[in-house]
């Protein structure tokens, strides 16, 4: 096949991940492959002497003026490399490539990495022209595949003749001891410092905590309040981006993911193929995961004494968890298994 990779950022982040895997997945099966984003350093490299790397400087994250342009220039390109089927990834690259597909009958997949129009932190007017917009993109797929049984639901309820299913990220997991609780016990969290990470949480649960130290590893501009927040922490150290995230599981007992909205991060799945429990909150495919290693894991959006107990209860059962937490990536979020579903998918896809 010749596919079409399309996302909107090529910064860090799951969704770069989840296209770098697949591609030298792809590439390794014997497909063609081409890579369209919108800017970032990371998937570039990660891929470069793999595949085709284009870059489309209007292809940008949030809604603008730049998109008649981006749809332009994408559907040039995307007519250019003559695909069998093109796979986006991310909202606004989806509802291009959607849009495109629609008007030029080429196979598109979609691959929702959470929809955005469940983040509670983006205007109310945002959320619902996502909707909107996701509802049409389904019923112009060939192709849907979500991460959790909640997107799962609402692709199949917009009406669409697609091929939907439900592909879980896998990671690769290694055999680890359970690791022993030293006498400061460490709180981890990884990731981009963006306002749907749920920050402003970790601050406030730092600040009743002092018993506990917070590592924070990442990068991206956090809000001024929350910056004037940091500053008063002296259990919460600032890692700065770090690129080898087994070297920050090293240093942590516990991950939390308080996120607003979420899909399926990495983050969890490293951590827990580690034999680290994870505090989350219950978004996307969370709850799905943790319920099967024990729901009282979960804490509610923006409750900062939630998260609180939760990793109390965490640290209290520490040896099961990191046990239970091991096991459930071993047997049911296998890497090799994504991968070679997500490719059956864009072969269904191209074939109709």
């Amino acid at each position: 096949m010749r596919i079409v990779e399309v996302i909107t950022g090529g910064e860090p982040g799951g969704a770069q991940r989840h296209v770098a895997e697949l591609v030298t997945y792809l590439i390794a099966q014997g497909h063609e492959v081409a890579i369209i984003h919108g800017g970032g350093k990371w998937l570039s490299q990660a891929v470069s002497d793999k595949a085709e790397v284009y870059y489309l400087s209007q292809l940008k994250r949030e809604i603008s003026f730049q998109d008649t342009m981006a749809f332009s220039a994408l559907r040039a390109l995307i007519l250019k490399l003559s695909p069998n089927v093109v796979h986006a990834h991310s909202s606004k690259a989806g509802i291009l490539c959607r849009l495109i597909g629609w008007r030029e009958k080429i196979p598109v997949v979609y691959t929702a990495h959470g929809f955005v129009f469940v983040d509670p932190t983006r205007p109310l007017l945002t959320r619902r022209l996502f909707q909107f917009l996701e509802a049409w993109g389904a019923r112009h797929s060939q192709g849907i595949i979500t991460l959790s049984d909640v997107d799962l639901e609402f692709a199949k309820k917009a009406g669409t003749q697609a091929i939907v299913r439900k592909i879980p990220n896998g990671v690769p997991v290694r055999k680890k001891g359970v690791r022993c609780l030293g006498l400061r016990r460490n709180v981890g969290f990884i990731g981009r410092f963006s306002r749907e990470k749920g920050l402003d949480v970790i601050i406030e649960a730092a600040a009743m905590s002092s018993q506990w130290r917070w590592l924070l590893a990442g990068d991206g501009v956090l809000p001024s309040k929350l910056n004037e927040h940091r500053a008063e922490l002296t259990n919460a150290h600032w890692l700065g981006w770090m690129d080898n995230s087994e070297q920050f599981f090293q240093q942590v007992d516990i991950i939390v993911q308080p996120s607003y909205k979420e899909g399926l991060p990495y983050t969890v799945l490293d951590a827990m193929a580690c034999g680290i429990p994870v505090v989350a909150t219950p978004v996307g495919a969370l709850p799905e995961i943790l319920s099967q290693v024990d729901s009282r894991l979960l804490c509610p959006l923006g409750d900062a004494r939630g998260l609180v107990q939760a990793v109390e209860f965490a640290f209290e059962h520490y040896d099961s968890l990191a046990r239970s937490s091991y096991e459930l990536i071993k047997t049911r979020y296998d890497l090799e298994v994504q991968l070679r579903q997500t490719v059956e998918m864009l072969a269904l896809a191209a074939r109709s």
